[in-house]
């Protein structure tokens, strides 16, 4: 069907052709999921079974191996990672009951190529992580036959967008060494994931509150110097907007226009945490914690996602604080991934011992692009627990049934950090992942990567 699909069309763009190219190889194995992650997971059960299963001799290659391997599956990598995170503790709980080390995890999420040359493959000793900087706007209403009278937060959700995505300056970056050689990784700059306003329905107003969130690749940033970021580019978007409104308004007037002069307006930048000591000061900290108990348990059962709980409490905040418009609030929603710095270790070292092994061209690099369960296996940022109560709305809050809103709490990060699991990841190689056409390559995904991982397990525990 696929062939048909391409055969019937007379014009292909660029990911059509690669993808009709590949196709005729007969390499390739196309399909949703096909590369991230079902060939990731099938890997893994392979090699468990190739492990496990005796040959006519009633020998398992298991039994060769000084030490045992544990296969972990988890759902919900690409949210808010609750498979893992809810692993963690039964994790630290087998570990201490069967008296074990744990020498490593391997990861088997998916690779793709990292510029033009398609030839390479890699394997990764880190990950990304990731921050959700988030923005919670404040405009002042006016009808639209009077726009200089108001500042519209559309128009300010647009200039913080405008301002922060894919900037430059906003680049993470990292400089280290890996098997001694010298090595920089630089993250992809961010991207805004949702700007919508908050108008219910329609009306001849502009819009008097917004919701911004931006997906921001980290190595190195932590959430306190990232949050210092976000407030000096609200600063600036705001600032622009409020000059644009002026400058706007002064050529109306030169063209002979009769409204009125726009008011001078106090622009207000807030963090997460200034918010709770304004709205502190309004209403007491007694009141001010149940207004947050209810609201939670209101706002849960309505609504599944927590970016617009996070939103919805920190309106709420602002209201109870009584902040004057424009504004804008910064703070963080979940989720949080930490980023785990690439180093040396024993599968490391395992790996550079046998990689030689193999045909393919295989690259050794610092930081999986992509963010991953890994993030929550071992914290190389013991920090990041008192910037998130600071900065996330929902870091360490319970509903009524005692239940936390967002799994990563500060429990869990300590739950981590005694984890402290060194981590790889090899996976199959693929394109096009969450795509139309996305597939895997079948002779290094299938072939080549289970034996890499195999004889890695094999040389960390050589008898």
């Amino acid at each position: 069907e696929m062939k048909k699909h391409f055969q019937l069309k007379s014009d292909l763009d660029i990911s059509e052709q690669s993808a009709w190219t590949h196709l005729q190889t007969g390499d390739w194995l196309f399909g949703r999921g096909s590369v991230d992650m079902k060939s990731g997971v099938a890997i893994n059960i392979a090699l468990m079974r190739a492990f496990a299963k005796p040959d006519e001799n009633d020998h398992r290659l298991i039994d060769e191996l000084d030490g045992n391997i544990l296969l972990l599956a988890c759902p919900d990598e690409e949210t808010e990672s609750v498979g893992v995170l809810s692993a963690v503790p039964d994790l630290l709980k087998l570990r201490e009951k069967e008296n074990l080390e744990y020498i490593g995890v391997i990861n088997t999420d998916y690779i793709a190529p990292r510029d033009e040359n398609e030839n390479i493959r890699f394997i990764y000793s880190g990950t990304v992580g990731k921050l959700l900087p988030s923005f919670y706007i404040l405009g002042v209403r006016t009808h639209v036959g009077e726009i200089f009278r108001g500042i519209d937060a559309s128009q300010i959700a647009a200039e913080l967008v405008r301002e922060i995505n894919l900037n430059p300056a906003w680049i993470d970056s990292w400089t280290g060494s890996l098997g001694n050689e010298g090595l920089t990784e630089i993250a992809v700059p961010p991207v805004a994931l949702q700007m919508r306003d908050l108008k219910p329905s329609y009306n001849a107003e502009t819009a008097g509150e917004a919701f911004v969130y931006v997906n921001w690749l980290t190595l190195q940033m932590n959430p306190l110097d990232a949050m210092k970021m976000m407030r000096d580019s609200a600063k600036q978007a705001l600032g622009q907007v409020v000059r644009r409104v002026e400058e706007s308004y002064q050529e109306f007037n030169k063209l002979g226009g009769q409204l009125q002069k726009p008011p001078t307006w106090n622009q207000i930048v807030i963090s997460y945490d200034e918010l709770l000591q304004k709205a502190s000061k309004e209403m007491g900290d007694e009141n001010l914690n149940q207004l947050l108990k209810d609201k939670v348990n209101e706002y849960s059962s309505k609504v599944k996602d927590s970016r617009e709980l996070s939103c919805l409490l920190v309106a709420e905040l602002a209201k109870a604080a009584k902040l004057s418009r424009p504004a804008i609030v910064t703070f963080f929603s979940p989720p949080y991934y930490p980023s785990v710095i690439p180093q040396e270790n024993e599968l490391t070292q395992a790996l550079a011992s046998v990689i030689g092994e193999f045909e393919d061209e295989i690259q050794y690099r610092g930081f999986f692009p992509y963010i991953s369960d890994l993030s929550y296996l071992r914290l190389d940022h013991a920090d990041a627990s008192e910037s998130l109560k600071k900065f996330m709305p929902l870091f360490d809050v319970a509903k009524e049934d005692k239940k936390k809103v967002y799994l990563l709490d500060s429990d869990k990060l300590k739950e981590i950090q005694a984890l402290n699991c060194p981590v790889i990841n090899i996976g199959p190689f693929g394109r096009d992942a969450h795509g139309l056409y996305e597939r895997v390559y079948m002779p290094y995904s299938f072939e080549t990567v289970p034996q890499i991982i195999c004889q890695t397990i094999k040389q960390v525990f050589s008898k």
